[in-house]
């Protein structure tokens, strides 16, 4: 575990896979601390600790959240295949060695067998354009540097790791950022993306903010082609140099982001990991303006926590806020067992079984209404076409009415 690139990482732990389940031996270090790297369910104790299950490759789950999924999958399975390497048939230890330590949080794997970085590019426009070709079956010169960029990239859109100096400028260096660099992920537009997808999560994030959710730091870079390009600062890099441990939701819990989980759930386990009443309520108001604003990709992998090198835990900033229509139109997270269309009563029934008073309740609802009914705002400064700020403002009034009867 690494929380400081300048210093000589922790060593946590050995894997080793025995019948399709990874076995976990923490080190003298990690059972001296006592630091629940894990989160929730693996504490650090003597002895031989099995996976539950095979849900996460016969992983632990907090230790697949390491793995690339999505975008970080496909472009690192074409580069291997570039070296007549099948990454399907590797097993679960062999990938978390192509991770080394290049993937998220501070956890990182040795020995490491990561192929040699081959940044050639840092043209947005053309990595953007490579990653189309790349959704499509199809791959050119930047295949690679693409590949180098991902890191440990999850989710269905196309993105890229890279550094930004004091005065704004953008660059990549082999492995983490530089020392002076700020470390941010840049995204590009999925398949299925609209071509203003970038301002749309612009505008969301800005719209969140005024919900009073945290959020990273985010930009709008330029395009010469386009509507721009969505960046955020990596909040599991806080500064410099410097990492935070992360674990998702789905990781902590070892709830498969695929299948349909509840925000109680979510709740349940935000107070359990980081034990601080703040917390849960970020997670309510982050569960208030998912439901308001049709953020209904709202999967266990879309919600983590981060872990400083005192072994505290906090809930991460939120992230991937955007319209979505969802699976079937229903959230992945519902309320009260209601997924398609939550209710203002369903919300203050989960709140109340949370311990949050009416008051509180009522006033964090009022605030992301006020936010949300403010979107025509955030789209017109964001720069989102007419056509998306007019279909997301009529699915985002179809909810409210659905939501405050």
């Amino acid at each position: 575990m690494t929380f400081d690139d300048t210093a000589a990482p922790m060593p946590i732990g050995r894997l080793a896979m025995a019948a399709g389940l990874a076995q976990l031996e923490w080190s003298n270090e990690a059972i001296a601390t006592a630091f629940p790297i894990s989160g929730l369910l693996y504490p650090p104790e003597p002895g031989l600790h099995p996976a539950r299950g095979r849900e996460f490759d016969g992983l632990h789950g907090f230790l697949s959240d390491s793995l690339p999924e999505g975008w970080g999958y496909l472009v690192m399975r074409r580069r291997l295949a570039k070296l007549g390497l099948q990454i399907d048939a590797l097993s679960p230890l062999d990938r978390l060695a192509l991770v080394g330590d290049q993937g998220r949080g501070a956890l990182t794997y040795l020995p490491a067998t990561a192929p040699p970085p081959e940044v050639e590019s840092l043209d947005l426009d053309a990595l953007a354009a490579e990653s189309v070709a790349i959704l499509a079956g199809h791959e050119g010169e930047l295949a690679a540097t693409l590949a180098t960029l991902a890191g440990g990239s999850g989710g269905a859109r196309p993105k890229v790791h890279v550094g930004f100096d004091g005065a704004g400028r953008i660059s990549v260096s082999e492995g983490e950022t530089a020392p002076d660099q700020e470390s941010w992920i840049v995204k590009f537009a999925a398949t299925n993306d609209p071509p203003d997808i970038g301002p749309i999560e612009a505008a969301y994030a800005a719209m969140a903010i005024a919900a009073g959710l945290e959020m990273a730091p985010c930009r709008l870079l330029p395009s010469k082609t386009g509507p721009g390009y969505f960046a955020t600062r990596r909040f599991d890099r806080p500064n410099p140099g410097r990492r935070l441990h992360m674990v998702s939701l789905s990781g902590a819990i070892e709830a498969p982001w695929r299948l349909p989980s509840s925000y109680d759930l979510f709740l349940r386990a935000t107070l359990t990991i980081t034990r601080h009443a703040d917390d849960l309520l970020a997670a309510f108001r982050r569960m208030v303006f998912n439901v308001l604003a049709s953020n209904r990709d709202d999967h266990t992998r879309q919600h983590s926590y981060l872990m400083d090198d005192g072994g505290e835990w906090r809930l991460a900033p939120a992230y991937d806020l955007t319209y979505s229509a969802g699976p079937g139109g229903e959230h992945y997270l519902d309320i009260e067992g209601e997924g398609r269309n939550p209710t203002r009563s369903q919300v203050q029934t989960l709140g109340r079984r949370h311990g949050l008073s009416d008051a509180v309740i009522v006033s964090v609802i009022e605030e992301v209404r006020a936010a949300v009914e403010d979107w025509s705002r955030f789209a017109e400064e964001a720069g989102v076409t007419r056509a998306s700020k007019a279909e997301i403002g009529a699915a985002l009034g179809a909810v409210a009415a659905r939501f405050f009867v």
